[in-house]
């Protein structure tokens, strides 16, 4: 529940610290004190849109802050879904700051959060209902939701979602790969192309690089050959050529060896360096050889097969190896459809029988979803009675249609405002007291499946009075026994049966004027109810019947 909330430099309100009991709270107070500013802040709290002149003027920011404890264990559950927990000791902090630029931050337990996660947690932390919420009521469109939060058939609709996923990946597989045959036949004649085109050429990877190599070095092969015979004969050839002239060094370094110490060690170094002249000249030699070929025929040949590469890259891929990988594709791609008649077959297959599954499933989820009707039904009725309509029914026109993501269902609330006329949609027929009526039924009835931990509501007597506001009041005060309830209200028949009841009024402080809220005890509690039964003045008559309405809320 909202145990307590912090407020700073929301409109009217400068700074407010309220604590709040488990049980029914009501909020009284003159018109335009600011009662609506406290339900402004905590929606703040849960993330609403809210506009920056909200902040009271001439400040800088407006601050809310919120405190919840005796978390239920649904809730905990829900909040650690997403990736939120209590602290030690159980309690949820709630922050929200706007600034007069219109940044807004939020944090939970300290840490900073998105907004958007606020929101996300408000939707069990905190319900709002008032005008708004009645306008929400009427849409059509919600009237499922609300039936499959009633009905308590999450199992079935986790079942029903789960083969209808299934379905519809089937069927677009299925048809993708039913496609119109002369189509398919055009795609498999051109994929057979690219890659006899690809297979022809017998590409292999690396090919490029390695005839680029060759074309360089046949390009250049006359001063290759030129370069390698003189090198050659430098080192072996000539008279005075470097191999000559090291077995001349090491017979003299041999016959040093016989009249001196030391000189193993450059025999050694040398017979390893006459080694590397003999190798490297034979090599040369070799190289020489090679350029005496004329190279005109074999440089025809590498430059047509880099130009039939290079064709093939402009179609393809940038290398060699980007154009294999295409020609695995096409072949993949070729497969695929030649066997699509195959896959085809099987997928119907599969098709009809999760579409005897989806029917099941759908079949399953639509008794559920009668049976919570009739239920809802019966159970709303009973409501309205005590509610003074006792004339009025209730319905849930459930008609079929085609298999969505929520069912086959196509749901609508119906009301019959009076007995001879027909049922009609509930927006076409409530009146703004009534609905206000339907509305508190509808909550009160699922009160105890949507697990909310507070829900408020603003001026929900709008439009009603004397014993109606009684009923509606022992309404909320019954509901508060399966969450915290808080209302905004003008009737004295409804406050009094409060546990709490809270004054909002404003004065002028320091040249402005400031909302403030505080707590009544019992007798200000009777001074207050009086005053919304006498008005102007306050009669001893009126502080009487006030103090019977609060001594009479203990017996409900």
């Amino acid at each position: 529940m909202l145990a307590s909330i912090h407020i700073e430099n929301v409109a009217l309100i400068k700074k407010l610290d309220l604590s709040f009991p488990a049980g029914f709270s009501a909020f009284t107070g003159e018109t335009g004190a600011g009662k609506s500013i406290i339900i402004d802040s905590i929606s703040v709290l849960c993330g609403a849109r809210i506009s920056k002149e909200l902040i009271r003027a001439g400040e800088d920011y407006a601050l809310v802050e919120g405190m919840f404890s005796d978390l239920t264990e649904q809730t905990v559950s829900r909040l650690e879904e997403l990736g939120v927990s209590p602290d030690e000791d159980g309690i949820l902090y709630l922050s929200r700051k706007i600034t007069a630029e219109g940044k807004s931050s939020a944090r939970i337990n300290a840490k900073a959060v998105p907004t958007s996660l606020l929101r996300e947690l408000s939707a069990f932390l905190i319900n709002i209902h008032g005008q708004h919420d009645n306008q929400e009521l009427l849409k059509k469109e919600r009237h499922l939701s609300i039936l499959d939060a009633y009905a308590d058939n999450e199992d079935v609709l986790k079942n029903y979602t789960a083969v209808y996923t299934r379905y519809r990946s089937l069927k677009d597989e299925y048809k993708n790969l039913v496609t119109d045959d002369a189509e398919k036949q055009r795609n498999a004649e051109m994929l057979r192309f690219q890659i006899e085109e690809i297979n022809a050429l017998k590409l292999k990877p690396g090919e490029e690089e390695t005839l680029s190599a060759e074309k360089k070095r046949l390009s250049n092969i006359e001063k290759i050959a030129e370069n390698a015979l003189t090198a050659y004969g430098v080192l072996f050839a000539n008279n005075l050529s470097a191999a000559e002239n090291t077995d001349k060094a090491l017979s003299c370094l041999s016959n040093l060896a016989k009249m001196t110490d030391g000189m193993d060690e450059y025999i050694e170094r040398l017979e390893k360096a006459r080694s590397e002249i003999y190798d490297i000249a034979e090599s040369l030699h070799d190289l020489a050889g090679d350029a005496e070929e004329n190279p005109s025929a074999r440089l025809d040949k590498i430059e047509q097969r880099l130009y039939d590469i290079y064709k093939l890259k402009r179609k393809y891929g940038h290398t060699v190896e980007d154009i294999l990988v295409y020609r695995d594709t096409a072949e993949k791609r070729l497969s695929d459809l030649e066997l699509s008649n195959v896959r085809a077959s099987e997928l119907e297959k599969e098709l009809k029988k999760t579409e005897a599954d989806l029917k099941a499933a759908s079949q399953a989820l639509t008794q559920a979803r009668s049976a919570a009707a009739e239920r809802l039904k019966n159970e709303i009725e009973k409501e309205f009675e005590f509610l003074e309509m006792s004339k009025v029914r209730f319905a849930v026109q459930i008609d079929p249609k085609e298999y969505g993501a929520d069912g086959a269902d196509d749901v609508e609330f119906m009301v019959r405002a009076n007995v001879g006329l027909p049922f009609a949609p509930l927006a076409k027929t409530a009146s703004g007291g009534e609905l206000s009526r339907i509305m508190l039924a509808i909550k009160s009835v699922i009160a105890k499946k949507d697990g909310v931990e507070t829900v408020i509501y603003d001026e929900v007597d709008v439009g009603i009075s004397g014993k109606t506001s009684r009923r509606i009041g022992i309404k909320l005060l019954q509901s508060s026994r399966y969450s915290q309830v808080m209302c905004v209200t003008h009737s004295a028949q409804i406050a009094s049966l409060a546990d709490a009841h809270f004054l909002v009024s404003k004065a002028e402080k320091d040249g402005s004027t400031v909302t403030g809220v505080r707590s009544l005890s019992r007798e200000e509690r009777i001074d207050e109810t009086a005053r919304i039964i006498a008005g102007i003045d306050i009669t001893s008559s009126a502080r009487a019947a006030a103090a019977e309405l609060i001594d009479d809320a203990k017996n409900y």
